[in-house]
């Protein structure tokens, strides 16, 4: 198969994460597990989270960047990412997830969240589709970088919401909805 054409995105980061993805073997359009290797990016690891797809009511971190739990607060591997989220953001951030995992494709995304420490950010996403052959789970390999400073709120880290998201086509084809 051809390496995929990189979308459009801001942030270096971002792209190298893509790259690097890129690379991967795959089966079926999508790399397996054991194919990542932290020691390949170890200067974007900071900003990488795996999630496993056990079901539409658990979504589990599996792996967070150390970048990753400065932001949050805490160390979120273990927990469930949909908990995490104000009802409202978990609606759609869960019809996200399911149209990666049912196509699959990658996913652009610019959200809006409070850091732990109340500092309102703006944030590059990219998320793209891996698989665990030991588990069977469908799981998203993500990149997060920080684009700007936009407030100031609360000392509680929360996704506030996506301002804006861009389907990244693997070869299965993208959702007709942004």
């Amino acid at each position: 198969m051809q390496p995929l054409m990189r979308p459009s995105l801001q942030t270096d980061g971002a792209a190298r994460f893509f790259d690097y993805w890129n690379s991967l073997p795959k089966t079926d359009l999508v790399p397996d597990r054991h194919a990542f290797s932290p020691t390949a990016i170890p200067d974007l690891m900071r900003a990488v989270t795996i999630l496993e797809i056990w079901s539409r009511a658990r979504i589990e971190m599996r792996l967070a960047g150390t970048g990753v739990c400065d932001v949050m607060g805490f160390d979120p591997t273990g927990w469930n990412m949909l908990a995490l989220q104000p009802a409202a953001v978990r609606v759609h951030y869960l019809k996200l997830v399911e149209e990666q995992v049912k196509r699959p494709c990658g996913r652009r995304s610019v959200l809006n969240a409070r850091q732990a420490d109340g500092t309102i950010l703006r944030a590059e996403t990219i998320s793209l589709p891996m698989r665990h052959a030991l588990s069977g789970h469908d799981m998203l390999l993500s990149y997060f970088n920080a684009i700007e400073t936009i407030g100031f709120g609360e000392n509680r880290y929360q996704i506030l919401g996506y301002e804006d998201t861009e389907w990244i086509d693997v070869g299965a084809g993208t959702p007709d909805w942004s």
